[in-house]
């Protein structure tokens, strides 16, 4: 429960500190707007979560990106489609990762503790690319990220502010977290659907628009796929293709999502399977072979799946 609190303390301070930083910032937002495209303005996920310690235009202007602290190892992802131009080691950048997008932008992720992407390598928008570190010219453990409008040189001539296309939306600032997050996962149970980026949130539509519902589940002990898509009526293969998932392992506390028309039904107080089969017309014995119960005895909160 301490850890818990702890967390709620730190996103909450972080949204709070970006929001001032935001607000403190909206002038020059204004009037450097059209540095970017209207479609790219304030409409990308963060590469990492952190506390913002540097802005663009410090050290008498030469400072062509945001520093943002972090925990050694945190996560850092690309933030929209791409392909990796450069990933190499520098004595200033440290271990750096380049990536071109399909937008226009070059984005560069540097002083990374470890790099996981190669030149060449074809990205999606969330992917993992690195985690943060205190590589080259750095006094501490962060990310430095830096948005050129056009390919990268070495007077940067062509970067930008990066808050000018990294959205304010709570959900896109936390859309990096995942399972290697040193401040865990309880967020995902608060906000487990909407940590999607636009693009992610437009495929999702165009891929599951015939199902009518979005079914989210945490992996218990002794859970597997097949046990899990008997039990919310869908094949594991649909599973594995709605998590992006390469093989059958999954892991104790993940959360799955899974689209289904069947009817789900979280267990009320008082409610039994019996009362719960005559509301909707089938049985008990049905919900038990559906649900694969050991026994008729359910708890309220329980969630069961009725066809």
């Amino acid at each position: 429960m301490v850890d818990f609190i702890k967390r709620i303390c730190i996103a909450l301070a972080l949204a709070t500190f970006i929001g001032l930083l935001f607000i403190s910032t909206s002038t020059s937002f204004a009037q450097t707007k059209e540095e970017v495209p209207e479609e790219l303005f304030e409409a990308l996920i963060w590469p990492t979560v952190g506390e913002i310690t540097d802005t663009y235009g410090t050290r008498w202007g030469k400072h062509y990106g945001i520093d943002i602290a972090a925990p050694e190892g945190t996560v850092v992802v690309t933030i929209a489609d791409g392909t990796v131009s450069r990933s190499y080691y520098s004595d200033t950048y440290g271990n750096v990762v380049f990536v071109d997008h399909e937008n226009g932008l070059e984005t560069v992720y540097a002083h990374l503790h470890e790099r996981m992407v190669e030149e060449g390598e074809a990205l999606t928008e969330g992917e993992k690319i690195g985690t943060v570190g205190t590589t080259g010219r750095s006094s501490g453990n962060h990310l430095h990220f830096e948005v050129h409008k056009g390919k990268w040189n070495v007077e940067k001539s062509e970067s930008i502010d990066p808050f000018l296309v990294l959205s304010k939306e709570p959900e896109y600032m936390f859309a990096s977290l995942g399972d290697d997050s040193p401040y865990g996962e309880d967020w995902k149970q608060r906000e487990i659907v909407s940590v999607m980026s636009p693009n992610q949130l437009e495929e999702r539509d165009d891929r599951f628009g015939s199902y009518d519902k979005l079914v989210e589940v945490t992996v218990n002990a002794g859970d597997t796929l097949w046990s899990l898509s008997k039990k919310l009526g869908v094949s594991v293969d649909e599973l594995k293709e709605w998590n992006h998932l390469s093989s059958d392992v999954i892991t104790v506390d993940d959360t799955l999502v899974a689209f289904q028309t069947n009817q789900v039904h979280v267990i009320q107080s008082g409610e039994t399977l019996t009362s719960i089969a005559r509301s909707y017309g089938v049985t008990a014995v049905e919900i038990i072979e559906q649900n694969d119960l050991q026994t008729d005895v359910i708890i309220p909160g329980q969630t069961i799946v009725i066809n």
